[in-house]
């Protein structure tokens, strides 16, 4: 099975859970109602805005932001790729990443970062007007309410403008703004600064098959990767935390020198 269809399978599952919180009712705290007891599955930068809109606290919360701060540590930004819609639809639509959408180190750098004058700029937004701005437009959010529209129709036939109004928005975040996840996305920012704790399943490369460390002339893995990630020369390169174990390196590579495991060898 190929590596984008994998992708695809988790995303659409994810998806899917959804519409298993919609049909047992489990959890609270989510348009999805997805969750166990009072504990949500919750966007980790939704449960910020939603703190600082409120004001509060609440414990039951608190607890989903810790799980998903642990899973980041775990997992990185693997929801980028495994399980964010915006990737899915962009196949859906046929839309190729392209070497100029790539991020260069200078822009990860702290304050260079767009992303991180966005989230910035979200926080702000939701401490003033009192509620979270930012979800009117987030992709992530727009894809979950469009599916929940759809399930309403379905079961209730209930028809409301927000059929229209969250897919038009959507399809034209992901259209125009191709540049999106690298330039603009604020749950890609945070997870990228959560992901700094990560150090499991990073990319590794084992230099008695790698052409690179050979002599070779090969940047294969370098080239694919959509966030601008060299293995070969990471003094240069974006941080091994905006990794976001989509794999296309370990497929590229002629030598499958590259793979992911739990922990990366010590090198002595």
């Amino acid at each position: 099975m190929k590596l984008k269809t994998k992708r695809t399978i988790a995303a659409v599952g994810l998806l899917g859970l959804v519409g298993v919180g919609l049909a047992v009712h489990t959890g609270t705290g989510t348009p999805s109602a997805w969750g166990i007891g009072d504990i949500a599955a919750i966007c980790p930068l939704g449960a910020v805005e939603a703190a600082i809109a409120s004001r509060t606290i609440v414990p039951p919360l608190l607890i989903g932001l810790v799980i998903v701060a642990v899973l980041v540590a775990l997992a990185g930004r693997a929801f980028c790729a495994w399980g964010c819609p915006v990737p899915l639809l962009r196949r859906v639509f046929g839309i190729k990443e392209r070497k100029a959408d790539k991020p260069t180190p200078a822009e990860r750098d702290g304050a260079n970062d767009s992303r991180n004058w966005v989230l910035g700029a979200t926080v702000l937004t939701t401490a003033a007007f009192g509620f979270p701005v930012f979800c009117l437009i987030c992709p992530v959010g727009l894809s979950v309410a469009t599916f929940i529209a759809l399930w309403r129709l379905l079961q209730f036939s209930e028809a409301t403008l927000s059929l229209v109004v969250f897919p038009v928005i959507l399809v034209a975040e992901i259209v125009l703004l191709r540049k999106w996840c690298h330039r603009f996305c604020p749950l890609g920012a945070l997870l990228g600064l959560m992901a700094r704790l990560n150090r499991t399943f990073r990319p590794t490369v084992a230099a008695e098959s790698c052409l690179h460390c050979s002599g070779a002339s090969c940047s294969r893995c370098a080239d694919v990767c959509p966030e601008g990630i060299d293995l070969h020369h990471p003094e240069a390169s974006v941080s091994l935390a905006e990794c976001t174990k989509c794999g296309e390196c370990r497929d590229a590579c002629p030598a499958h020198a590259i793979s992911f495991p739990l922990f990366a060898r010590t090198e002595k």
